[in-house]
């Protein structure tokens, strides 16, 4: 089932970086309806205003009538119960890190809302993450920084079936649903195909179909064990490598590499899986 999602963000405490993370994360869930973000528009960042205009995020001005009270908080709650009364969407992400909308989130979900959250791990209380009937970190709807060059649609399509089909195997009716709430221009004809299960199967997808069900599914083609030894290889002797050269090489060794292909969001956490030790731009091996 689709939902009617209300995107509501506290542009005083998120950055636009994570932006294009959140809108992709709703299109797993539905259609984006209203999409607003609060604050004081003369002291946000030209690059909130551009990211804002990309994803046609209405801005909702508010002065700080007083000093050291958010009028922008006040207005975002009043306006998301307006919505749900009006029965405008059924579902609320709310992106913000700060616990006064830890009320709204309750009467929300009591008015039998959908309630997604979108913070800060470390600066969310645990009152607002439980007022939530979901929450989701900043810091895993991101990607690592060798992960941010926009994907060509075999990686999208490819991770649509990863994160939401069972087994990699997904309702091809679905995936073409997820594709559309992601990007709403999308259309199989702009990549020369003229209908989704002819370009799923010009990029290399299996198809198959059950009881007159279309189905599509992405096989792994690369063992994790030539995974891993590409990965000590290019390691070798040096004390530490930069991951981005990492995935590189092995998108060059493994056309169809992705971290996402063995169970993790991201190439460090598959790094740590195997017992390297990371920091944000580089690996090692463990020293433990």
């Amino acid at each position: 089932m689709d939902y009617k999602i209300a995107l509501l963000i506290d542009s005083e405490n998120v950055s636009y970086k994570y932006i294009d993370f959140i809108v992709n994360e709703i299109a797993k869930y539905g259609k984006l309806v209203i999409a607003r973000f609060y604050g004081d528009i003369n002291a946000i960042s030209k690059e909130w205003r551009q990211k804002a205009q990309d994803y046609a995020i209405k801005p909702m001005h508010q002065y700080n009538y007083a000093s050291g009270k958010n009028g922008s908080d006040m207005e975002m709650s009043l306006d998301a119960l307006e919505i749900k009364y009006q029965n405008r969407a059924d579902t609320f992400f709310i992106v913000t890190s700060d616990s006064d909308f830890t009320p709204l989130a309750i009467k929300l979900k009591e008015l039998g809302a959908i309630v997604i959250g979108v913070g800060d791990e470390h600066k969310t209380t645990k009152a607002f993450k439980s007022a939530c009937s979901e929450f989701k970190y900043f810091q895993y709807l991101d990607q690592d920084e060798e992960d941010t060059v926009a994907p060509d649609i075999k990686t999208t399509i490819q991770n649509i079936i990863i994160e939401n089909g069972e087994n990699k195997v997904l309702l091809l009716s679905r995936l073409g649903d997820i594709l559309v709430n992601q990007m709403s221009d999308f259309d199989p004809r702009k990549y020369g195909s003229t209908n989704l299960l002819q370009l799923v199967n010009k990029l290399g997808f299996t198809t198959y179909t059950k009881d007159t069900t279309s189905y599509v599914e992405f096989k792994t083609l690369t063992s994790l064990e030539l995974i891993e030894k590409h990965i000590d290889e290019f390691l070798g002797k040096k004390k530490q490598a930069v991951i981005a050269q990492l995935r590189d090489s092995l998108v060059k060794a493994f056309p169809d590499f992705n971290s996402k292909n063995y169970g993790f969001s991201k190439l460090s956490l598959l790094l740590k899986s195997l017992g390297y030790t990371t920091d944000q731009h580089t690996y090692r091996k463990s020293t433990k």
